[in-house]
């Protein structure tokens, strides 16, 4: 009897977390973050449009990074577009664009955040990732857009790369 209320319990358990990440799902589908996903696709255009000065053409969008202790941890509070420069080359370019500049363990990192009302759940930030890519790849159709369960890499021109060796 009181394995079966057990069973029961984690049974209703388990289908309230999928009612309620369905529910997040919905909610970014609808609308419900699309002033957040404005604001990252201002930042990823702004890094695009000006790539030459930071001499990159692939891009990493999901949780901005913080520095703690010498170590990059993502930081639940912000959504980044972001690359990274092994030597620090990038850097002036960077700087003029107004990124900021993480250094960990002799890699530098430059991004561009944006603030969140508060922490997202591991469901949303994939809906609101979902959601960027297809922007991404209605403006920018040339774009490689990869996704990955919390980011996405996307390459400048990366399918017409991909055409043009393939020929």
């Amino acid at each position: 009897m009181a394995f079966t209320f057990v069973i029961l319990m984690l049974m209703a358990f388990f289908c309230a977390v999928a009612f309620r990440q369905q529910m997040q799902k919905e909610k970014v589908n609808s609308g419900g973050q699309d002033e957040l996903i404005k604001k990252v696709l201002a930042r990823y255009r702004k890094l695009r449009e000006n790539q030459e000065a930071v001499n990159a053409n692939a891009f990493v969008i999901g949780l901005a990074q913080e520095e703690r202790k010498g170590n990059l941890r993502d930081n639940p509070k912000a959504l980044a577009v972001r690359i990274l420069d092994e030597k620090g080359n990038r850097r002036d370019g960077a700087t003029e664009l107004g990124m900021d500049v993480l250094e960990a363990k002799e890699q530098f990192f430059y991004q561009f955040p944006v603030e969140l009302e508060k922490e997202m759940e591991n469901a949303e930030l994939v809906a609101v990732l979902t959601r960027i890519k297809q922007k991404i790849e209605e403006r920018y159709p040339d774009d490689f857009v990869g996704r990955a369960p919390n980011y996405l890499t996307v390459i400048i021109d990366g399918k017409k790369l991909l055409k043009h060796l393939d020929s």
